[in-house]
């Protein structure tokens, strides 16, 4: 019959070939990150991490972003990652300790004057202007050569930020009103246990004796709001 499909024989002693399975619609299992990360950082003292997580709670207000805010204890900035881990690593803890501790920190300025969207919905504030961060840049270089004389191998990439919430909806680069600036307060080595907000601290190693009693004054007003 003239258009029909010929019928596929098999041979005796042949087996048609098997029937081609079924795709599962199951999605695939993601691997559950290591519940301890630990990473080397700076942060604020007390009356500085006050008011940039009154500017972050602003700024969550303002662009209507209904995101996650970032409590003031837990405001940092990250110098250093030093990697997911099943349990914290007593080796790991007693290398960064003992780098962190034969390292100053001097009672440096960090100036941002932006702020933007980050991966994971991280709202940040930053620096475009290098000058703002250059200290600190000089100080996590400083870090780093004492991280790999005590046998680590600490990442060179960096891209100084202070993550003030976390918000789905997210913000193209823009200009503080006014710049964000703060005193280095503390190196810490923080233990974050991950999925449960929890930042506990393993070592603190505050900034030089001579840090100046009269902070710089990081009133809301001083701080700004963000541009649009």
């Amino acid at each position: 019959m003239i258009g029909a499909m010929p019928e596929q024989l098999f041979l005796p002693g042949i087996d048609p070939p098997p029937r081609p399975l079924p795709r599962s619609r199951s999605k695939v299992l993601r691997k559950e990150p290591p519940p301890h990360t630990l990473f080397l950082a700076l942060v604020p003292h007390t009356p500085d991490a006050t008011a940039i997580a009154a500017l972050g709670e602003r700024m969550n207000s303002q662009h209507a972003l209904k995101g996650t805010l970032v409590e003031a204890h837990r405001l940092h900035v990250t110098l250093f990652d030093l990697g997911g881990h099943a349990q914290v690593p007593a080796s790991l803890v007693a290398q960064a300790s003992t780098a962190a501790a034969s390292v100053p920190v001097p009672a440096f300025d960090i100036v941002f004057e932006k702020a933007m969207s980050f991966a994971k919905g991280a709202l940040v504030l930053c620096a475009e202007d290098e000058q703002n961060v250059s200290a600190l840049r000089s100080f996590r270089q400083r870090l780093g050569e004492a991280l790999a004389d005590a046998g680590l191998k600490p990442p060179r990439s960096f891209t100084p930020h202070m993550t003030v919430a976390y918000a789905r909806r997210k913000l193209e680069k823009h200009a503080l009103e006014a710049p964000v600036r703060w005193t280095a307060g503390s190196l810490v080595l923080i233990d974050s246990h991950v999925g449960e907000g929890v930042h506990e601290v393993l070592g603190r190693w505050p900034n030089a004796p001579n840090l100046p009693h009269d902070l710089p004054d990081l009133s809301p007003a001083r701080l700004g709001t963000a541009g649009a």
